[in-house]
């Protein structure tokens, strides 16, 4: 490797070509970062040149510019064909000087001699007399990238031509009449504009300065490109991964495909919409860099996180003997499929998947998703398997409030489970993988822990709104059916949207309590604000205008400006199937109990869209939207998961000695019991009550009033949930007021009097 200062009109002296490799990125400089510092030392450097001649330096040796380095390495020379060098590094900074040079020539010609033009030139194209017939392109200094190539040739047209440009949008072209604007108008403010100009190429071809460093035929230069890739505009992982396919393809014989791998495969890549950068969890990347993350997580099956994407990435190419050719086009296969998976109907469940993980910054399984939707073989009602258990999954533990901090190992497990399996399994493979996991980071809630938190938990404080709202988005859109008027389904990412209180937060004022309303009457009135039943969607300027407004007046505004079926058919009218209430009665007033009743309502219709394993396989091809009190869980058989700590009984286990189920003075129509709290009754916020027990409960669905230390709430009780299937049922509590009561491993002592059901710790 041999390295040194020279002249720009050394650089650009000699009958050469210095060509831009396909590997190297388009043109990207700007006026701001590049363009005008270039110039702005370049007018510095001719003004004092100017005052030298006149005689006004002040002594001190002439001052050079340093314009920055280029790399360089000498091509095979071929017959006809006019010596030349591929630039490794240093190719944006060559460009923008020619097309600089070429501005200024073209002002030259309209304010200065032919002299002048022809010195211009001289830095611009080769001598005639030494180019062959057969590649009249060796006329240019510089030979850019097949994309650039127009609009390059166009910035160095010859003075006489005046065509216009076909894209004024390129940024060569935009170079080009930047700096002719600006030279033009800076060489008239002088006395003599043509000496100027005469001092302008002087000063460019004597004065400016490169770090020229020329690399031996056996100098690696990747390693040149990496340790330089920080000059100018930084290089995404992207650039680097591109520099070192093309290197590949090379050394790998295909050299004579690079071209078509260029503009058939990548070239879409170096553009927007791939450059341009998109949020990621928590940073703003590249869109490609990003795509390339997720494609050699797929390749490797193991983690690659953006900021090491290019040292994984050459670390896979050196291990896996992949023919970067090949590897070009499935790189281009995948970015097709990305771009295809999120342009998808909006009634595609990957639609509303994908729109649920943006709202909420989940990327973890989207590798999976590629893959799936990348290999052909892979049948659709497979794919529809896997993004239902996905959503499904990620949607229950968000509500129920689990951890998200495995999920990168979790989804490359089950990744490595699809890609395992026959494509034609790999739906199945995925929902297995995702219910199969047991440890607390990483299984999957059930329908009685996600249903309980959604009927008991207060939804507003518990969840990060951009989840909230899209659980939001997803009860309006299964709410429409086919008598629902056409329109488009809603996205997360809808802004003029707000989460609506209908009982507001502030509702002393408009809403009081009764004069007698004792503690559990306040209790029940602020447990209820942030549940479920009491939440909508409005528009963000109908919103404040009814927020802590009375009932007639919010009920008013909101039936005069609402088109949502979330609202209209839960909250202004009596929701289709509710007992004891018509349109009118149910509107009358806005109240705790109607909060918990629309409650259960929207959330017996969560548990329709996101599904248990087993639902999701049986109705993968089928999943109509429905009305609301259509939806019935009343069949539904999946009970809650039993704690590590101690499986959870089935009826056959069940003895009258068995601690947990120890009957207590059954007579008379009362219960007493007493069970020993398991963590999943913890988890779950429910008791399970056994087969033995439940004559003294109601024979279908109810809601059970229960008093815990003095404190009345309302309970949900359904005979059919328990885990020995229909045998035994759950009587559902809510996580705040059991763990408030008892701890892991403490009996708990249920009574029936009155008509309540009390709780309390039997120690």
């Amino acid at each position: 490797m041999q390295a040194g200062d020279v002249s720009l009109g050394k650089i650009f002296a000699n009958d050469h070509q210095n060509f831009i490799p396909l590997f190297q990125r388009p043109y990207v400089w700007d006026e701001d970062d590049n363009w005008l510092p270039l110039w702005e030392d370049i007018k510095t450097a001719v003004e004092e040149f100017e005052r030298e001649q006149a005689a006004e330096a002040d002594g001190r040796p002439s001052r050079t510019y340093f314009l920055g380095a280029i790399v360089s390495q000498a091509r095979r020379q071929t017959p006809r064909r006019l010596s030349s060098s591929n630039v490794i590094d240093g190719q944006q900074r060559l460009t923008t000087l020619q097309t600089l040079l070429s501005a200024a020539r073209r002002v030259a010609s309209r304010i200065a001699s032919p002299t002048t033009v022809g010195r211009f030139t001289s830095l611009l194209e080769n001598r005639p007399e030494t180019i062959h017939d057969a590649h009249p392109e060796d006329r240019y200094k510089v030979w850019p990238l097949p994309q650039d190539n127009e609009a390059f040739q166009w910035a160095l047209r010859p003075v006489s031509e005046d065509a216009s440009p076909s894209r004024r949008d390129h940024k060569i072209v935009k170079a080009s009449l930047w700096f002719e604007s600006r030279v033009e108008k800076w060489a008239r403010e002088s006395r003599d504009p043509e000496i100027r100009m005469e001092n302008l190429f002087t000063t460019l071809r004597d004065r400016m300065q490169l770090v020229h460093i020329v690399l031996d035929p056996n100098d690696d230069p990747q390693v040149i490109f990496e340790a330089l890739n920080h000059r100018g505009v930084p290089l995404d992982a992207a650039d680097l991964i591109k520099n070192l396919l093309f290197q590949t393809v090379d050394i790998q014989g295909d050299h004579k495909r690079a071209n078509d791998l260029l503009m058939k495969g990548w070239l879409p890549l170096d553009d927007s919409p791939w450059r341009d950068e998109i949020t990621t969890g928590r940073l703003r990347r590249s869109r490609i860099d990003i795509l390339l993350s997720y494609w050699l997580t797929i390749q490797s099956r193991q983690e690659v996180i953006v900021d090491h994407l290019f040292a994984d990435f050459k670390a896979w190419m050196s291990t896996s003997e992949a023919i970067a050719a090949e590897v070009i086009l499935n790189i281009r296969h995948y970015a097709d499929t990305f771009w295809e998976i999120q342009h998808l109907s909006a009634t595609n469940p990957a639609t509303a998947l994908l729109d649920r993980m943006a709202a909420t910054t989940t990327t973890t399984p989207w590798p999976v998703i590629l893959y799936l939707y990348g290999n052909a073989d892979v049948p659709p009602e497979q794919r529809n398997i896997a993004v239902r258990a996905i959503d499904s999954f990620l949607m229950r533990r968000g509500v129920c409030r689990l951890s998200t901090g495995d999920y990168n190992r979790l989804f490359l497990q089950v990744l490595t489970a699809c890609m395992d399996c026959p494509p034609t399994e790999a739906g199945d493979a995925v929902e297995r993988s995702l219910s199969a996991q047991t440890a607390e980071s990483r299984r999957w809630p059930t329908d009685a822990e996600f249903s309980s938190a959604l009927r008991n938990d207060p939804l507003y404080t518990s969840l990060n709104r951009a989840r909230l709202k899209a659980l939001l988005v997803a009860l309006e859109n299964r709410l429409r059916t086919g008598k629902t008027e056409p329109s488009s389904l809603l996205f997360s990412a809808e802004r003029k949207l707000t989460i609506e209180h209908l009982l507001p937060r502030a509702w002393e004022k408009h809403w009081p309590l009764p004069e007698d309303a004792d503690e559990s009457r306040l209790l029940l009135r602020t447990s209820s604000i942030h549940r479920l039943g009491n939440l909508t969607l409005l528009t963000s300027k109908l919103n404040p205008s009814v927020s802590n407004r009375e009932w007639e007046h919010k009920k008013s505004e909101i039936r005069r400006h609402s088109l949502l079926r979330l609202t209209t058919s839960t909250v202004l009218s009596a929701p289709s199937g509710v007992l004891g209430f018509d349109d009118a009665s149910w509107t009358e007033r806005w109240d705790e109990e109607r909060i918990r009743v629309r409650g259960d309502i929207l959330a017996d219709l969560a548990l329709t869209i996101w599904g248990s394993p087993r639902e999701i396989q049986e109705n993968v091809l089928s999943a109509p939207n429905v009305d609301v009190g259509d939806v019935d869980t009343s069949e539904r058989v999946e009970g809650p998961r039993p704690s590590a700590e101690e499986p959870a009984p089935t009826t056959d286990e069940v003895s009258e000695s068995d601690p947990a189920y120890e009957a207590l003075g059954e007579g008379k129509g009362a219960l007493s019991t007493t069970q020993v709290v398991t963590q999943a009754d913890l988890d779950a916020g429910q008791i399970r009550i056994p087969a033995r027990s439940k004559h003294h409960f109601p024979p279908d669905r109810a809601h059970l009033q229960v008093i815990v230390e003095d404190v009345e709430f309302t309970a949900t009780w359904d005979p059919r949930m328990g885990p020995d299937r229909e045998r035994s049922g759950i009587l559902r509590i809510g996580k705040t007021n059991l763990q408030g009561l008892v701890f892991l491993g403490s009996p708990l002592r249920i009574a029936k009097t009155d008509g309540y059901l009390m709780l309390a710790a039997d120690f």
